[in-house]
């Protein structure tokens, strides 16, 4: 009887490893004009049902469009907040790229592109 049941605990679903990581940009574009990145790294983490991302002292949370699992690349998007929204796909070769926009003066968009190390994903 034993056997059985850690047989089934063993053959039972885990959850699993939530995904983070940790992104660089090198370049950013706006406004017809692409430019070297200044801030800091993007912390990407996983959080149950959300993706909470953060850089340079604020953060966004997110929601998964896709996962690693359906198709390799995690594609997450950010609804209004902290004063924009934005899209950020995360691709199986570490690759990144995101697009932020916001309004200001005026509609602005922003893209940006650079490298991740991740693990869990």
């Amino acid at each position: 009887m034993r056997l059985a049941i850690t047989l089934v605990l063993g053959l039972a679903p885990l959850p699993a490893l939530a995904a983070s990581f940790e992104c660089t940009i090198q370049t950013q574009c706006g406004g017809g004009t692409c430019e070297a990145f200044t801030g800091g790294p993007f912390l990407i983490e996983e959080a149950g049902d959300l993706w909470r991302v953060s850089s340079d002292g604020q953060s966004w949370d997110g929601y998964a469009t896709t996962t690693v699992e359906m198709g390799g690349e995690v594609s997450i998007v950010l609804p209004p907040q902290n004063g924009m929204s934005g899209l950020i796909s995360i691709f199986p070769s570490g690759e990144v790229l995101f697009t932020a926009h916001a309004y200001g003066d005026g509609a602005v968009a922003i893209t940006g592109m650079g490298n991740c190390a991740g693990e869990g994903g």
